[in-house]
């Protein structure tokens, strides 16, 4: 990418939260740890997508308390390391960043409290009188995510050749292919000839010599 960048867009599962996913995490929360890797093994499989499994993983939400997600994120979440270097060295060069995933909305917010993110988007998990019901009002999937990139981008005027996409995985494909640069870290072998930058690293600041 030549010239000066204006945005980076992160994806959240495997990207910056390492140990586990977001749906993952609520499910234990809830205490359905059996259940939902018994769902990521029929996913493993490819006896479901991935997409069809969100929607299984939901069901086991039900009655999970909003409050204890953030109250919980901190004890039994590991991020990489270094996102607050990164954040603080994307500020200080004026460049804005959001945070795109197909994940619950409800966790992705927590990140962009803690860190700072001028924009966050997730999939969203119907919550009523505080908890979940089991239901998803909107997956993001893959194109839902470079729809809000797009927003995002159409809102201030952003070309998408300044920015940059990070992620792990074949539901930051579509973003890859539209934005001006694109780092797979901690890649899967689905992002194989589809990023311009492969790294494997547990610290975030790794990807700045790249900008």
């Amino acid at each position: 990418m030549k010239g000066s960048f204006e945005l980076v867009c992160f994806d959240m599962d495997g990207t910056l939260i390492r140990n586990t996913n977001s749906v993952r995490y609520l499910c234990c929360l809830n205490g359905k740890e059996n259940e939902v890797i018994e769902i990521e093994n029929r996913e493993n499989r490819k006896e479901i997508s991935w997409i069809d499994a969100d929607y299984l993983k939901a069901k086991l939400l039900r009655g999970l308390e909003l409050k204890y997600v953030k109250e919980e994120f901190d004890k039994r979440i590991e991020l990489i390391s270094g996102i607050g270097h990164v954040m603080k060295y994307l500020k200080g060069k004026n460049v804005k960043t959001i945070l795109v995933t197909s994940g619950p909305v409800q966790v992705a917010s927590i990140l962009g409290e803690k860190y700072g993110f001028d924009g966050v988007f997730g999939s969203d998990y119907e919550i009523e009188n505080g908890c979940f019901t089991g239901k998803i009002i909107n997956h993001l999937g893959t194109v839902g995510k470079l729809r809000c990139l797009l927003s995002f981008c159409k809102e201030r005027g952003i070309d998408l050749q300044k920015c940059v996409a990070i992620g792990d995985s074949d539901s930051d494909i579509e973003i890859f292919e539209e934005c001006g640069k694109s780092i797979a870290i901690n890649y899967s072998d689905t992002l194989l000839g589809r990023a311009d930058v492969y790294i494997r690293t547990e610290d975030l600041r790794d990807i700045l010599k790249y900008f």
